[in-house]
């Protein structure tokens, strides 16, 4: 439902417009009517409107200066101006101001009618874009942080299908204002900044004259070919018999963490290392220990399951290994900030749900 507020000195304007919105059948409510910019104003914050029907001559102050001001706090306001007169000047201004939408009175209801089902529509496009741009945006920082660390980890294989997933993620949700071959770019300073905090600093040309521009083909098989670089400078950079043995027990660990008495024991045995030297070990590498980590896992599992599935909270919190659901849910909000119930509901209401 969208709100509109209307603003016009003739109090016959104010009847006739707002009979028009409510026969019209539209998801509009007018939430606001003033008779004057000023006024208008002041009832801006309250009525928060998302269309603003406003007439250009006005005591007080006149319509323009009403957007002029309007546009400094709300830049994404869609005002519908209303004129006695056919005036290029004023149509010229309001054009400058962003107003595309210039109703000559007396109103036309079906000319009206168009025009408020055309704010709608923009209305429309402009959630679902910023649905699109929230959705991408989280989207992209997990799979950024997930490679940087399988960089870290200098595991090729699952780094290379990584890169590959991202770069797919971008041409189909992407902003469509940023190029392929720039997003790859970005993506590698990225890259390079998260793993230069880990300690690691490596000398790489990314320069963004090297991309090609219209060739996604050549330019996926570029970004591939850069993250090799980097792995074979991670891989040059120190001794990996270690790490090796840590992928396996990270490995190992999310394809058991539903197992709730899953131990650093059972961990060290199945990758033949000692519990001492496999918990010093996974420290150095991951910057946290094994019971830290094995949370991670089973809290990261348990957002997916709850984003993506049917199953109840408490049955979620079996699936991740937590036989106490309260210590479950506590745990839960601790790293994402919300109960598991107020996430479900969150995602639902994202997905229109």
């Amino acid at each position: 439902m969208y709100r509109i507020m209307m603003i016009d000195d003739e109090y016959a304007i104010h009847l006739s417009l707002r009979k028009l919105v409510e026969r019209s059948g539209l998801r509009i409510v007018v939430t606001g009517e003033a008779e004057d910019g000023v006024e208008a104003l002041q009832m801006l914050e309250n009525s928060r409107p998302d269309i603003i029907v406003t007439d250009i001559c006005m005591p007080e102050m006149d319509g323009l200066e009403f957007i002029r001001r309007v546009r400094e706090s709300h830049p994404q306001m869609h005002f519908i101006i209303l004129s006695g007169h056919d005036n290029f000047e004023f149509a010229r201004q309001a054009l400058r101001y962003g107003v595309s939408d210039f109703l000559l009175k007396p109103i036309d209801p079906a000319q009206f009618h168009t025009t408020l089902e055309r704010a709608c529509r923009e209305l429309d496009n402009r959630k679902a874009r910023f649905s699109r741009q929230t959705e991408w945006t989280l989207a992209q920082q997990r799979y950024k942080a997930r490679l940087a660390e399988l960089l870290y980890s200098a595991d090729e294989q699952g780094a290379l299908e990584q890169i590959r997933e991202i770069m797919a993620l971008f041409e189909t949700r992407g902003p469509e204002e940023v190029s392929l071959s720039r997003y790859a770019h970005m993506l590698l300073q990225d890259l390079l900044s998260a793993l230069e905090e880990r300690g690691l600093l490596l000398a790489m040309d990314i320069g963004e004259d090297q991309w090609p521009q219209d060739d996604p083909l050549a330019c996926n098989s570029q970004i591939q070919d850069k993250v090799k670089e980097m792995l074979a400078l991670i891989k040059g950079s120190r001794n990996l018999g270690s790490r090796h043995n840590i992928q396996k027990a990270k490995r190992y660990i999310e394809e058991n963490y539903a197992m709730e008495d899953l131990s650093l024991q059972e961990v060290a045995d199945a990758v033949g290392m000692s519990v001492t030297y496999l918990s010093r070990t996974f420290k150095s590498e991951t910057n946290m220990n094994f019971v830290k980590y094995l949370v991670q896992v089973r809290m990261e599992k348990a957002r997916e399951l709850l984003a993506e599935s049917e199953l109840s909270a408490q049955e979620t919190a079996y699936r991740v290994g937590f036989s106490d659901y309260v210590h479950f849910s506590k745990t839960f909000k601790k790293f994402h900030g919300l109960t598991p119930s107020a996430y479900r509901k969150q995602c639902k209401a994202m997905n229109g749900g």
